[in-house]
């Protein structure tokens, strides 16, 4: 059977539900969420949506934030209020400023507290990002009309937002397959490609039936061989020789099955 790596070691934030809304606003913002986490196959993160404490209500972000610290919860976590839920949003609550953005003139004071309102469909991938250093919060905030340097309780105007369509978007996302002699066949050569014609042996895809039964979309990809693959638990997973690792995409209208919400989660 081909192989895929599994998604077994994601981060979790807690996401704190301040709003006073509906079944149906809870089911649309979860509904948005798992659209761009690409949550039925390919999920990047994963929320657990939780009542917040008694003295969290009605306070503002920066008394959680201390309270969260205080309480040995130092990681970043998410608000979802009145102002997230009326803007299909959700905030993003990192850290108060340390000094750095001070000396570099873009804070003005250690009161600062990093957070930004981030349309829901992209908080995955804006996380991710995060995660990476891809992007930072300071350099997204300017882009959403944040006055620098930034004051303690400053407003941000408008929501943090990428202009692409995670409808659209989940019909590219990639998928490294490995998958064993007898799984996968190699191009012969003379395959049209667009405007490009393939020499033998430079491409391989997934047999008749496979891709269709795991969920792929089957094509002609590069290949090459595989190495062990290491499992999140330290262990080591080994291949039969002549294993091959194709880079393919997954297929999003596969019956995927519902995309499970942690333990403990509204």
């Amino acid at each position: 059977m081909v192989f895929f790596a599994p998604n077994d070691n994601l981060d979790v934030l807690t996401c704190y539900l301040l709003a006073d809304i509906s079944s149906d606003e809870l089911q649309a913002f979860k509904s948005a969420f798992e659209l761009g986490n690409h949550a039925r196959f390919n999920p990047m993160l994963e929320i657990k949506i939780v009542r917040p404490p008694e003295d969290y209500i009605g306070k503002s972000h920066d008394y959680i934030r201390r309270k969260e610290d205080e309480a040995g919860r130092q990681g970043k976590f998410l608000i979802l209020d009145d102002e997230a839920v009326k803007k299909n949003a959700v905030w993003y609550i990192s850290w108060f400023e340390d000094g750095q953005y001070v000396e570099w003139k873009q804070a003005q004071s250690t009161d600062v507290l990093w957070k930004m309102l981030i349309r829901t469909d992209k908080l995955s991938l804006v996380y991710v990002n995060y995660s990476i250093g891809n992007m930072s919060l300071q350099e997204d905030l300017g882009s959403c009309g944040v006055e620098f340097p930034v004051k303690a309780g400053f407003e941000q105007p408008k929501v943090f937002d990428f202009d692409m369509d995670m409808q659209k978007d989940q019909y590219h996302q990639p998928v490294w397959v490995r998958a064993e002699p007898g799984e996968y066949e190699i191009n012969k050569g003379g395959e049209v490609m667009g405007d490009y014609i393939a020499p033998p042996n430079t491409y391989a895809r997934l047999k008749d039936g496979i891709a269709e039964e795991v969920g792929v979309i089957n094509d002609w990809v590069t290949y090459q061989p595989t190495n062990p693959f290491r499992m999140s638990d330290g262990t080591k997973k080994e291949f039969p020789e002549g294993t091959m690792v194709l880079q393919m995409k997954w297929n999003p209208d596969f019956p995927w099955p519902p995309y499970k919400w942690p333990e403990g989660s509204l």
